[in-house]
């Protein structure tokens, strides 16, 4: 996707900073409410493009999902303007030694910079030491893992158990407005047990639960159940799960996308009003399910500022010496009330 079809194009962007240079270099600016002359020149000049040198960069995900398309598209718009080049790319699905390999061949490469996820705790952090040891600066995005501060790595994205807990929050109070229960289960939905992220949304979600009990004189519960990003076989391990416990259970909250799936089950099968679905991100399939009344929520997590930031904290450190900082890229909650805006955001990203 060009720039041009972000609705900015490279020579915009050059004018613009064209004019900021003219006015600087006009000495102007403003003291006690006159102009007055600024400093010396040389204090104010920028880098010339012809100075800075042309960089690598490289992101490698643990799966390539269309989840990840605003990610590449944050980090190709940023490189777009900063001259680099640059490669996004992931197992197309989950896979975590094909991650390891495709780092590694990232490293080999020579990149200048590298933006890694990180969904365990152990797998990838050869891979990141490797990197640092041969002179290649590392970041994560998307998915930290515990103790990844050790490997002296920031980490833009989320906080998954903040997350969590709203996605618990709203989980349950759909749960009680749409079936008029006090109890029952609230299935958790996981595409990839295990995965950092997942499992920490997940205990965040049953602390949400937790806290809507205590506030609301409820008993809701929460249970896991293993899901898949392919959605006929996630439709048919949901069914299974409510045709063995569908008097008990008031709703889904996944903790990914697979409540796109969960509608289409609610659709096809006449569940409308007997079940609450939510979860998380902002593919096509969960803004029409919300759309169309058959989800409830989602919790977005700018994947665009997960490209963007990574890349903008890239740059500071490579031309600037500024070391990078954690970015939280929040828990941003789509729901009937804001989806035609948050529809229409999003349609850029769609390919």
């Amino acid at each position: 996707m060009s720039q041009e079809e972000h609705g900015v194009s490279r020579r915009d962007i050059l004018k613009r900073g064209g004019a900021l240079g003219a006015g600087m270099a006009a000495g102007l600016s403003l003291a006690g409410g006159t102009f007055a002359a600024a400093g010396p020149a040389s204090r104010l000049a920028l880098p010339r493009a012809q100075d800075v040198p042309k960089r690598k960069v490289i992101f490698v995900n643990h799966d390539n999902n269309p989840f990840f398309v605003p990610v590449r598209i944050g980090l190709e718009t940023f490189a777009e303007m900063a001259g680099w080049e640059t490669q996004f790319t992931g197992p197309p699905t989950g896979d975590t030694v094909a991650t390891v390999e495709l780092q590694r061949q990232a490293i080999a490469a020579k990149p200048d910079a590298v933006g890694f996820t990180r969904i365990d705790t152990t797998s990838f952090d050869d891979n990141i030491r490797e990197a640092q040891q041969q002179g290649i600066f590392v970041i994560l995005f998307n998915t930290e893992s515990a103790n990844y501060k050790d490997l002296g790595v920031a980490y833009v994205g989320q906080n998954f158990q903040v997350a969590g807990r709203t996605n618990g929050l709203q989980a349950a109070k759909a749960a009680q407005e749409i079936t008029g229960r006090t109890e029952g289960k609230i299935i958790m939905g996981t595409i990839q047990p295990g995965h950092s992220a997942l499992e920490g949304r997940m205990a965040g979600t049953t602390e949400g639960v937790n806290e809507y009990n205590q506030k609301n004189g409820t008993t809701f519960a929460t249970e896991s159940l293993e899901t898949s990003t392919d959605g006929a076989k996630s439709i048919a391990a949901q069914q299974a799960k409510y045709a063995a416990e569908g008097d008990q259970i008031v709703g889904f909250a996944h903790a990914d996308f697979g409540h796109q799936f969960t509608a289409q089950m609610i659709r096809e099968n006449g569940l409308q009003g007997k079940l609450a679905n939510g979860g998380f991100d902002l593919l096509e399939g969960v803004l029409q399910a919300i759309k169309a009344g058959e989800a409830q929520w989602s919790i977005g997590q700018n994947p665009y500022g997960q490209g963007w930031v990574t890349a903008s904290l890239i740059h500071m450190q490579l031309e600037a010496g500024y070391p990078p900082f954690d970015y939280d890229t929040g828990s941003e909650v789509v729901d009937a009330s804001n989806i035609d805006a948050v529809m229409e955001r999003e349609a850029k990203f769609a390919e």
